[in-house]
């Protein structure tokens, strides 16, 4: 009988800390997703928690996909000047298409949170240095 007491204890402890365990993990989740993607404020584009959410979605994928296209449209030829100027000083390459104002660059980098992480950062800086809204991506396979 003291067995079945002992046992019962322990396995209550054991299911105690699973609990406590998976709330741990939970909130340590949440504050990453909050840290990465931070709801935006009125001073942020629309775009730029779609980008991010877009961005951050390759994380760890096979490189087989890349080279990634991002497109942005921008609302005249100088802008678009501005926007690839900004990109190219964090070493991003990028075309315009005159016709349609879009503005895509060309991204054959590392597939890991720190890539993706800078990519993601340099965009939004050019972003924000224009009017470029963001319009989606494409992968070449």
């Amino acid at each position: 009988m003291n067995w079945w007491k002992v046992a019962a204890a322990a396995a209550g402890i054991a299911l105690g800390a699973a609990g406590i365990a998976k709330v741990v993990i939970d909130k340590r989740k949440k504050d990453l997703d909050n840290y990465l993607l931070p709801a935006p404020d009125d001073t942020q584009s629309e775009e730029i928690p779609a980008l991010k959410a877009d961005i951050l979605s390759w994380v760890g994928m096979d490189s087989n996909v890349l080279p990634v296209t991002l497109s942005f449209a921008t609302p005249d030829a100088q802008a678009a000047d501005v926007f690839q100027e900004a990109l190219a000083k964090d070493g991003l390459s990028s075309s315009y298409d005159s016709v349609s104002n879009i503005v895509d660059i060309l991204y054959n980098g590392e597939m890991t949170i720190d890539g993706l992480t800078f990519l993601a950062a340099s965009l939004i800086n050019a972003i924000k240095q224009t009017d470029a809204q963001y319009q989606g991506y494409t992968f070449a396979h």
